[in-house]
Order: structure tokens, then sequence, then C-alpha cells
């Protein structure tokens, strides 16, 4: 009966970590697919994946749940420049009349709630809303979207996370 008890909860606590996984990565790929297509819907290149940046966006999203804020600063004062760096990252790029430095990046927090009763629960949207609201988002702020549209930017790293109160954060990082 232990062993009966005992393998059920495993079941469940690893199936709730690979569909958080899952989740998250059906996110990221949907963030990094809808950022290329809005690229090359207005003539710019699509950007390559990086490796480094995925990991300096996912650490960031991860940190922002651990540590309860949404900043691109976070609490120890690394912007995201500091934080690609502190990864091994070369935030220097060589370009026609100079030397560009730092990177830039895109942030967004979602959390949907149900209302049962008069009773407000959070719960967990489909990957598909929360990538299209992030990117809606994006496109229709000023600076989030001239970070998509830029044209000397061509790596880009995405990276999700979420809380145990659902609430989605979203990094992507651009060089």
């Amino acid at each position: 009966m232990k062993r009966t008890v005992f393998s059920a909860l495993l079941i469940l606590i690893l199936g709730a970590a690979l569909f958080a996984d899952d989740y998250t990565r059906m996110i990221e790929a949907r963030v990094f697919k809808l950022v290329n297509a809005e690229r090359v819907k207005h003539g710019l290149s699509p950007l390559q994946n990086s490796e480094t940046l995925t990991l300096v966006a996912l650490n960031h999203s991860r940190d922002m749940v651990k540590r309860s804020y949404t900043s691109h600063v976070n609490p120890d004062g690394l912007d995201p420049t500091a934080r690609a760096k502190k990864a091994g990252f070369n935030t220097d790029k060589k370009i026609k009349n100079g030397i560009r430095r730092g990177v830039g990046e895109n942030i967004y927090e979602h959390q949907a709630i149900m209302v049962e009763d008069g009773i407000h629960k959070p719960i967990i949207d489909p990957p598909f809303t929360v990538s299209e609201k992030a990117i809606d988002g994006w496109m229709n702020s000023p600076g989030h979207r001239k970070n998509i549209m830029n044209e000397g930017y061509t790596k880009v790293g995405t990276g999700v996370s979420v809380s145990k109160d659902n609430k989605v954060k979203i990094t992507q990082v651009f060089f």
C-alpha cells in the first residue's frame, strides 16, 4: 500500500514538473516564432536563437519568479547587459562606425484570473494565448517594438518561468 501511494505521488510530482517544462518550452518557441514573423513581415531578417542568450533570459525569468519582482534590473542592481556579461556573453559588436555595446531586453508578465462565486483564482492560460498577448503587448509598446524591429540585432534568447500563483514571466534578450 505504501509503495502504491508513493508511486502515485511520484508520478503526480514528475507529471507536474514535465508539464511545467513543456508549457514553458511551448511559450518560448511560440514567442521566438512570432517575433521572427513580425520581423520578416516588416522586411527584416529573422533572428537566430542563441543558447547563451536563452540561458540569460531563462535565468532572469526564474529570478523574477523566485524573488517576486518584474524589472529589467534585478534586486542586485544588474541590468540586462551586466547579466549577459556575467554569463560570458560578449556584449560588444563591431558595426560600421564603431562598436555597439550592450543587449536589448523585453520582459512580460501574464496572469489569468478566473472569478468563481466572487472569488478570484489564478489560472493557467494556454501557451498560444500567453505568447500572443506578450507579442501584442510588445508590438504596442514603442521601446519593446524597437527591440524587436532593431535591424542591428541578429541573435535572441527567450526564457519563461511560472510562479506558484501562475504568473508567467517571459524574458527575451536581443543582440
